[in-house]
């Protein structure tokens, strides 16, 4: 009963009822499964799209979308994926995915370039700053084996440390 009010409603309100009610009932699988339920026939969601001609599924698959829904558009393209490659012109695809790739090919250079150009820096820096650490530490020698004095070592704070302490225990003595 519900469907039938369903196209006598269609049948007043619509100026394509044939047209709609195909929209409403056909294109809509929950709705499909119960007429078919009802007529006593096996339900198969593919067999809609058995006699329907490949080059008009985007528009179908379109309209699904706009009238039905994303859930009941995800069904219909999973069941014509196949049929809608059919009708894609391979060699036509073929020099946009090329370029793709090429664009792709550029854009990996491009950040290996920086990634290097980044290293270099930071090699450079720190190649700098060992270079400072260097040179003090060759002008530190210098200074300590020309006797110009510089830091001490530990070695020398030892020594002029038991040399004093040995002169003081001199001076107790006397």
């Amino acid at each position: 009963k519900k469907h039938i009010r369903s196209s006598l409603i269609i049948n007043r309100c619509s100026d394509a009822p044939s047209q709609q009610k195909v929209i409403e009932t056909q294109l809509n699988s929950v709705l499909r499964m119960e007429l078919c339920h009802l007529q006593g026939i096996e339900y198969s969601y593919n067999s809609i799209f058995a006699n329907i001609d490949d080059v008009f599924l985007p528009n179908i698959i379109a309209l699904v979308g706009r009238k039905h829904g994303q859930d009941e558009l995800y069904r219909m393209l999973i069941a014509t994926a196949p049929d809608l490659t059919s009708i894609i012109s391979r060699r036509a695809v073929l020099p946009e995915r090329i370029a793709e790739n090429a664009a792709q090919v550029v854009a990996l250079n491009a950040a290996h370039v920086r990634q290097v150009a980044d290293l270099k820096a930071e090699n450079l820096q720190q190649t700098a700053a060992l270079d400072v650490k260097r040179l003090e530490l060759e002008r530190e020698l210098e200074s300590i084996e020309s006797g110009q004095g510089g830091v001490p070592s530990l070695a020398d704070t030892s020594i002029a440390s038991i040399q004093r302490s040995s002169g003081k225990k001199r001076d107790r003595s006397v």
